[in-house]
């Protein structure tokens, strides 16, 4: 099982940071988890076209997060299109309620009307467990807000091999994050607040120890980072709380698990 940080921060972009994605290998099937700008270029540098995905996850839809899943959904239509039978496997792609009225959505908004009358993506609203081969799904509601309107975000949680991956996405501390993550081997955790920064927003960092000390988190790898806060020292303050392992995630990172 291997994990690759295709992006590691936020709407702040530069060329040694790129927005939420990540990449994991289990049983020779890559899952992409969050899509943000720079995803597909960070994909590229490995040598991975996007109809070598085989599953792709959104937490949630702010553009951070999802702004590369209709670039990427059009690539492979386009190679459909131009080379007809030349992609032999059509990635499915998981989301909140309502993906697919966003991707229908966005679709008429660019005018680029490609998702209608198209099935061979299907698009695939969370339940609470998804079976995938050998790889269970499980994702659980959160809190995180922008600008105070509540979104449709989710943590999901990958069980196989005998090992636990948990992704936060964004979010607030609430239940489902600490549900998602008990006894995670590891946890991809949203570290954009330093201590103190509460709020229905983000977690700070003072929740994210208390969250992995009490669901026994093995390892956490924080993320998500904003260059306001550069200089704040996350993993020292998680570490107030949490005995575990403690790392902070760079792109182009890769972990074995």
């Amino acid at each position: 099982m291997k994990l690759t940080v295709l992006g590691s921060g936020t709407f702040f972009v530069s060329p040694d940071q790129t927005a939420s994605s990540f990449l994991l290998e289990i049983n020779n099937k890559k899952i992409l988890i969050d899509c943000g700008p720079g995803t597909l270029y960070r994909l590229s540098q490995l040598n991975i076209k996007p109809e070598d995905l085989d599953y792709v996850f959104l937490t949630h839809f702010h553009p951070d997060h999802s702004s590369d899943l209709f670039p990427l959904f059009m690539s492979v239509r386009l190679n459909d299109l131009f080379s007809p039978g030349s992609v032999t496997k059509f990635p499915e792609f998981y989301g909140p309620v309502g993906l697919d009225q966003f991707m229908l959505d966005y679709s008429n908004l660019t005018e680029l009307k490609a998702v209608e009358n198209w099935d061979k993506i299907k698009f695939n609203e969370y339940q609470d467990s998804h079976q995938l081969d050998n790889i269970v799904v499980k994702s659980f509601k959160v809190v995180h807000e922008a600008f105070r309107f509540p979104t449709r975000a989710y943590s999901l949680r990958f069980e196989a091999e005998g090992k636990i991956i948990t992704f936060s996405g964004d979010c607030a501390n609430c239940q489902g994050i600490k549900d998602a993550t008990k006894d995670s081997d590891l946890f991809i955790c949203d570290a954009s607040f330093p201590a103190g920064m509460k709020g229905n927003v983000h977690m700070d960092t003072i929740d994210i120890g208390e969250i992995c000390r009490d669901s026994q988190v093995k390892k956490v790898l924080l993320t998500h980072f904003y260059p306001q806060f550069e200089k704040t020292d996350f993993v020292g303050e998680v570490k107030q709380n949490f005995s575990g392992e403690v790392s902070s995630c760079h792109d182009q990172m890769e972990i074995i698990i």
